[in-house]
């Protein structure tokens, strides 16, 4: 319980922060240094929930919430919050800033600007009788050129180079989206020359390489020469790698049966505790197989722990009380009040529980039934959020599923704008590919009595029809054409019903 004096804090802080933001004209939201949301074109609101401070702001396509712990910083048109994400153990810098204002501080600018010396004397060095041009880190919305990189192009006669470099100093989101934002230099240079541009080189530091190098393995090379180069300034020579032979990809999936198990043995308890609502609520097994999550739409509402001696907590993610006998009817009431406002259409659709977990309310629907998206999809054998392991990283498939043939189809959901989709994508395709060779599905616990095909599997992007980024096409055509891509984009009111708009196939051989 709060008390009254930490809630006379809070409630100081609440006013503070929205007469903040009140004095920005145009207040944008940035963490990490991407821009989440334009308040301008979006709704939002501070309040006091259970004795926490929470920050919710939404637009048609997104929603974000965030719990606020205090003022980071307050000055010349900037306000920095401490703040966590929902169900997140670490504090978090969330700032809003003007629009119109540089987004780098000066030691970010002056970084930056001797990355870029350093990467174009080095080019000079390496590449003698070659002209640099359009060399520059600068941000540029209308291309999708970001202040992340050093971009530019290698001329030499009419033939050229594009070439893209990254800082160790920069954001490890850039690391993530370096070979997308590079793609996307390299077409729109050869959009804007009559000179020929077999490819592109890129110049990282050794922390981007093992998974960049993973991506251009997967692409055609007949569409684009991609050389990668390890490289940090004090260093003359940038080394080489070779991207086609990586070596063994080690890769792991986390088991199913025993979540299964765990849902077996709760069952019965559950149907008890939900009594009529037991047929709307998604009990999802969590992969770790230790617990068992409870969603309305893919909102979960409440979580069962333990396999003999089940604890249950309930409520949104960064409140959750324990479920004991005293509090049975406020969760009765919660469930209840969940279930009047999610769904569609919905008597306040402005409220949290409509809005969050907008993805996984998608997600939830698309679960139920494949054969919506495609009706080569079997509506058996469906995994939502699957845990999958490469070289030490942590990915997680959206939706993960099989044709009635046996053959498996990715599926990567999005309802926001998002330059680095594909790319991503191409990350889940390569590992289920993997994970298929080495028949880990079968052993595993997946697909129980389908025969899984050796041909690489679908890949499906999924989002609604005007939320692809403007460059998700231009990417796609890098792609190897071993990776079959379905781009589906839905009806904006997909939460009435999952409707399609238009499909593109992209390298389909069939």
């Amino acid at each position: 319980m709060t008390s009254p004096r930490d809630a006379d804090i809070l409630r100081e802080l609440q006013s503070q922060i929205e007469a903040s933001l009140r004095s920005l004209d145009h207040p944008v939201m940035v963490e990490n240094e991407v821009e989440l949301l334009d308040l301008t074109a979006a709704d939002w609101r501070l309040e006091l929930e259970f004795g926490k401070l929470l920050f919710q702001a939404w637009n048609p396509g997104r929603s974000i919430t965030r719990r606020v712990e205090g003022i980071a910083y307050r000055d010349r048109g900037r306000l920095g919050l401490f703040v966590r994400k929902p169900g997140g153990r670490e504090t978090t810098t969330l700032e809003f800033r003007e629009l119109d204002r540089t987004p780098e501080r000066t030691g970010r600018v002056e970084g930056r600007r001797r990355f870029r010396q350093a990467l174009a004397a080095m080019l000079a060095q390496e590449y003698p009788g070659w002209r640099l041009e359009h060399v520059s880190a600068r941000s540029d919305r209308e291309h999708s050129f970001s202040a992340w990189y050093t971009r530019g192009l290698a001329r030499q006669g009419r033939t050229g180079w594009a070439f893209l470099g990254l800082s160790e100093e920069e954001a490890p989101a850039a690391g993530d989206a370096v070979l997308a934002f590079a793609l996307i230099w390299l077409d729109w240079l050869r959009s804007q020359a009559e000179r020929i541009i077999p490819g592109l080189k890129l110049f990282l530091p050794p922390a981007a390489i093992p998974l960049t190098a993973q991506r251009v393995a997967c692409l055609n090379q007949r569409a684009a020469q991609i050389q990668v180069y390890e490289w940090q300034p004090g260093r003359t020579h940038p080394l080489p790698v070779d991207v086609s032979d990586l070596g063994n990809i080690e890769t792991h999936l986390v088991p199913h049966r025993q979540g299964e198990m765990l849902l077996d043995r709760h069952h019965e308890m559950l149907r008890g505790l939900l009594g009529e609502h037991f047929e709307r609520v998604q009990i999802v097994p969590e992969a770790s197989g230790l617990a068992l999550s409870l969603r309305v739409l893919g909102l979960e509402v409440a979580r069962v722990e333990g396999q003999l001696s089940p604890r249950i907590y309930f409520g949104l993610e960064g409140s959750y009380r324990r479920l004991d006998r005293d509090n049975q009817d406020e969760f009765q009431a919660f469930l209840g009040r969940v279930l009047e406002l999610r769904r569609a259409p919905s008597p306040d659709p402005h409220h949290e529980f409509y809005r969050l977990q907008s993805e996984r309310w998608l997600e939830s629907l698309l679960v139920a039934d494949l054969t919506k998206l495609d009706p080569e999809l079997s509506p058996v054998g469906v995994y939502p959020q699957v845990p999958a392991f490469a070289a030490g990283d942590r990915g997680v498939l959206d939706i993960l599923g099989a044709t009635r043939e046996g053959r498996l189809a990715v599926m990567e959901l999005k309802l926001s704008e998002e330059i680095n989709l594909p790319i991503q994508a191409l990350d889940y395709w390569l590992r289920v590919k993997l994970l298929n060779e080495s028949h880990q599905f079968s052993s595993r616990g997946y697909f129980p009595g389908l025969e899984l095909s050796p041909a690489p599997p679908l890949l499906y992007l999924v989002a609604p029809a005007f939320r692809f980024h403007s460059t998700t096409h231009r990417l796609l055509r890098f792609f190897n054409p071993a990776v079959e891509v379905v781009q589906i984009g839905l009806s904006d009111r997909w939460r009435e019903g999952v409707k399609i708009l238009f499909r593109r196939d992209q390298h389909r051989t069939d």
